[in-house]
């Protein structure tokens, strides 16, 4: 949910294939086989963590269905609002830049406690990256929002890891009620006065006060400040997921070379040039800028995970609750890059076009790196159900 969590439907090559809705079935089960000898482990670590709405997972599945159907409706009313000739994504609806030739590279000196499955000293794999905004509905890059980046982590025909993050770092929902709740209320709002309306009048009946006020503050936090580039900016999981016998974790992606505006520890002297002024009347600026960094260079992000402390400090079950860095340093893991290149061209965007078709999901992965916590859960439903539409398999 505005976090990424979008369905795909096939993968992209270096030489620019695609398959199949079949190839991407036969790459989840693959997903699924290639976790299962440590799938055991993988599973007493997790239970301790996770608390299950209704008491039992299957309790949970019924209402996570009848969520997911709420979710499609919201497609419906984004695509009316937006006037787009077919369902597009519910949330992350704009692609602001999409390539599959960039690299994840793990760490050298990566910590034995982290190291589990693909993730090993050393190790590099080739990665799909979709930079998004995260409206329902396609709009200017200007216009207040979240930003999104997918990373799909290619380790062989048979396993991929889909990384969904977004450009804050806690949920404005706590849990999945809340964020069907906040989308339902919010579904088609673009004008200044429909969205305060919405916040002020309607949120509070769907989820309560509390819940209201703690969603307002947070988006407020989230879309107040001016996004300049995509480069400077650091991007959160927002929920946790498993990690092997490490237990949960949350990750981010943050530059690798920071700026020194952005971040008072830089130092200036190894600190990147400021980013030109954007025209404020290009509709795709964040897209524009951010080909000009990579016509002149790399781009690098840097996998940092945050660990599991205790339930009260970094909750499983809450979304809405920033795990402090203060009591949960960000660990580097690896770095992702995403190499000079030319994304202007019809190659380039043809490329970008086939990423688009993709379903990004959090469950896209193995056994020992399982997705935690009720909003997470609710996301194989929901995204599913969206997807689907999207690409008219219902």
């Amino acid at each position: 949910m505005p976090d990424p969590r979008q369905h795909e439907t096939g993968d992209t090559g270096g030489a620019g294939n695609t398959g199949g809705a079949e190839n991407e079935a036969a790459s989840k089960a693959a997903n699924e086989a290639a976790g299962e000898a440590d799938s055991k482990a993988a599973n007493k670590a997790d239970n301790k963590y996770e608390h299950y709405e209704g008491g039992s997972a299957e309790a949970e599945r019924q209402v996570f269905a009848e969520l997911a159907g709420r979710i499609v409706r919201v497609q419906e009313v984004n695509r009316r609002k937006g006037r787009l000739p077919g369902p597009d994504r519910a949330f992350h609806a704009k692609t602001t830049l999409a390539v599959d030739n960039a690299r994840i590279r793990f760490r050298d000196d990566l910590p034995p406690g982290l190291t589990v499955g693909y993730a090993r000293p050393g190790a590099e794999y080739r990665a799909v990256v979709r930079f998004s905004n995260a409206s329902g509905i396609p709009r200017p890059d200007a216009a207040p929002d979240l930003r999104g980046i997918a990373v799909r982590v290619v380790v062989s025909d048979q396993e991929r890891h889909d990384l969904l993050l977004l450009n804050t770092p806690a949920s404005h929902a706590a849990n999945a009620r809340e964020f069907v709740g906040f989308s339902v209320v919010m579904a088609g709002a673009t004008g200044t006065l429909s969205v305060a309306w919405r916040f002020l009048v309607k949120l509070p009946r769907a989820v309560g006060w509390s819940a209201a006020n703690r969603m307002r503050r947070t988006l407020q936090r989230a879309v107040g400040r001016k996004v300049v580039s995509l480069t400077r900016e650091t991007y959160w999981s927002q929920g946790p997921v498993l990690w092997g016998n490490a237990g949960p974790v949350q990750y981010q992606l943050r530059p690798r070379a920071r700026d020194a505006s952005a971040d008072p520890d830089q130092d200036p002297a190894t600190a990147p040039a400021q980013a030109p002024a954007a025209d404020r009347k290009d509709p795709d600026r964040l897209r524009t800028e951010l080909a000009r960094h990579l016509a002149a260079g790399d781009v690098v992000f840097e996998l940092c995970l945050q660990r599991f402390v205790d339930e009260h400090t970094t909750p499983v079950e809450d979304a809405s609750v920033e795990w402090p860095k203060d009591q949960s340093p960000p660990v580097p893991v690896a770095d992702v890059t995403l190499p000079a290149q030319d994304v202007t061209t019809e190659e380039a965007r043809a490329r970008a076009h086939r990423i688009d078709q993709l379903v990004f999901t959090p469950w896209r992965t193995t056994e020992p790196f399982r997705p935690l916590g009720n909003l997470n859960r609710s996301r194989d439903a929901a995204y599913g159900a969206s997807s689907s539409r999207r690409l008219g398999q219902e």
